[in-house]
């Protein structure tokens, strides 16, 4: 899981405790910056704290909120008097999971949350359309997929999908065949182009923000990935509402069975 975080150095350094090795954190220094990062860079959670800059400010998570909506937002601050008004006021505007440093950031309670945010709700879906198939796999190789289809940047290819679930390559292609999936890239191409859909959702974000968050090596090439495999372009996939016949239609696809 990729988090980026605008905390003051004590909150920052907790949150790193938290995380471990096993998740990314990246730390940003002002609103401006934070901002920027989750624009361009691969981002699963931001975690903020509305007095990080030293004054109280909710407008820059209520801006991130309105741009990135499909982005999930950790307050993560003080318990103080101007704390829980700015905690009010951004659950209003949908911001509202709340961490309290001292009373309920306990390392395993607050990675618990962080874990169960769903990044992107479509994921989560696509996961359960493949419950039969995902249940007749070994453990490692299924938990690979999960990881996977939580954090597709990390997977370029076939290969790398092998070495998550610790198995050679042709031990693959055969765990997944005998499972009824058609292939390790139809997995790692369903994986991104969900992602992909995700961030167009967004509308802060341009094509070409999300053609490079989501791992393409230009917006035309997701164009034609948007095309070829769920029958959308971009203007179709930018208004929304179509999440589960996507998730129907990949599910679909990625559980095909070669033909002989």
């Amino acid at each position: 899981m990729d988090v980026v975080a605008f905390l003051p150095r004590s909150l920052l350094a907790h949150l790193r405790l938290v995380l471990g090795a096993n998740h990314s954190l990246t730390p940003v220094f002002s609103w401006g910056e934070l901002h920027a990062t989750v624009k361009h860079l691969v981002t699963d959670v931001v975690v903020a704290d509305p007095g990080a800059s030293g004054i109280l400010e909710v407008e820059p998570l209520e801006e991130i909120h309105r741009q990135f909506p499909t982005l999930p937002v950790i307050l993560y601050t003080t318990l103080a008097p101007a704390g829980i008004k700015a905690i009010i006021r951004l659950a209003k505007s949908g911001v509202d999971q709340v961490v309290l440093s001292r009373f309920d950031d306990e390392p395993r309670r607050f990675l618990m949350l962080i874990e169960s945010i769903p990044g992107i709700a479509l994921g989560d879906r696509f996961l359960t359309e493949l419950k039969e198939p995902l249940a007749a796999l070994p453990v490692p190789v299924a938990r690979a997929i999960q990881q996977l289809v939580r954090s597709p940047s990390r997977f370029k290819n076939a290969q790398d999908l092998a070495n998550e679930a610790g198995v050679n390559l042709r031990t693959l292609y055969r765990n997944l065949e005998t499972a009824g999936i058609l292939s390790p890239r139809s997995l790692v191409v369903s994986a991104r182009l969900l992602r992909a859909y995700a961030y167009l959702c967004d509308p802060g974000r341009s094509m070409k923000d999300v053609a490079a968050k989501a791992g393409y090596a230009s917006p035309w090439q997701l164009t034609q990935q948007l095309r070829e495999m769920v029958g959308l372009n971009a203007e179709q996939a930018r208004n929304g509402g179509r999440g589960d016949v996507i998730v129907a239609q990949l599910a679909q696809h990625v559980r095909r069975r070669r033909r002989e």
